[in-house]
Formats: C-alpha cells, structure tokens, sequence
C-alpha cells in the first residue's frame, strides 16, 4: 500500500484513532491498517474521513490539499473506483482493487493539478517508467513462487 496521510491530519485536528473510528463506524484496527499502509479502504471510508476532517480525500491519499471534499472530488473518485473495478474487477481481490483505485485517484489529480502540457508530460513519462517498473516486478512475483 501506498503512504497515506491520515495520521499526520488526524494529530494536526487533535483526533485520536478510536475517536475517529467511532465517529465513522468503523474498527480502530482498520484505521490503523490504513494509516500504516497494510490494507486500503473503500470509497465510502474514505468519504467519511474526509468529512469529519473537513478535509478532501486527495489530502488524505496525496498530502496536496487540504480543501473540503467537493461534488468533483467526490466524481473523480468514484470514476476512480469505476474504472478499477471495471478492467481489473475478475483479477484481483478487493483489497488490491481499492489499493489501485487510491493510486488511480491520486494520479487523476496530480494530472488536474499539472497547471502546464510540460508539466503534463513529465507526470506522463514519470508514470510510464513506474509501468515498466511494475510490469517487471508482476513477471518475476509470478515467475517465482519463493518471493
């Protein structure tokens, strides 16, 4: 799992975990997971969070904003998680597929945020080599058994 900010936006709004977990419905184990980077959360979870912390998702997931989540953001992640579970949906369990959708989420607005066609491309060739990156480590996971 990808770093996330929760924690350290949760202790700059003073809110301890077990708060947080009880005023969202959820185990303070989850929480825990997530801030540590062991398991994703659904889009819902994160939805909540974002509005006890007063706080857009993509300042949870990407630390580059701290505006209130707004009707686009909220669009954009759920384009994310549409568009994960779509094309991966049969080839992962879920925990994999929200993980990804975090990542597409993020780089949806890192690409929003890319003021330039420069900056763009850059963000472009930068995710391109983290593809060749990724590919290469899928072959030799399931090539080698004993990883």
């Amino acid at each position: 799992m990808s770093e996330n900010f929760l924690k350290q936006i949760r202790e700059e709004k003073k809110i301890g975990q077990s708060e947080l977990a009880q005023k969202i419905g959820v185990s303070k184990q989850l929480l825990s997971g997530f801030e540590k980077g062991r398991s994703g959360i659904s889009n819902e979870v994160l939805r909540k969070i974002s509005e006890v912390l007063d706080v857009s998702p993509d300042a949870i997931l990407t630390g580059k904003s701290s505006r209130p989540f707004d009707e686009k953001g909220r669009q954009k992640l759920t384009q994310a998680m549409g568009l994960t579970f779509k094309i991966y949906g049969d080839q992962f369990d879920k925990d994999v597929l929200i993980k990804i959708a975090t990542e597409l989420y993020g780089l949806m607005v890192d690409f929003d945020l890319a003021k330039n066609d420069i900056a763009r491309e850059k963000l472009k060739n930068s995710l391109e080599e983290k593809i060749v990156m990724g590919l290469a480590a899928k072959v030799l996971l399931d090539s080698n058994e004993n990883l």
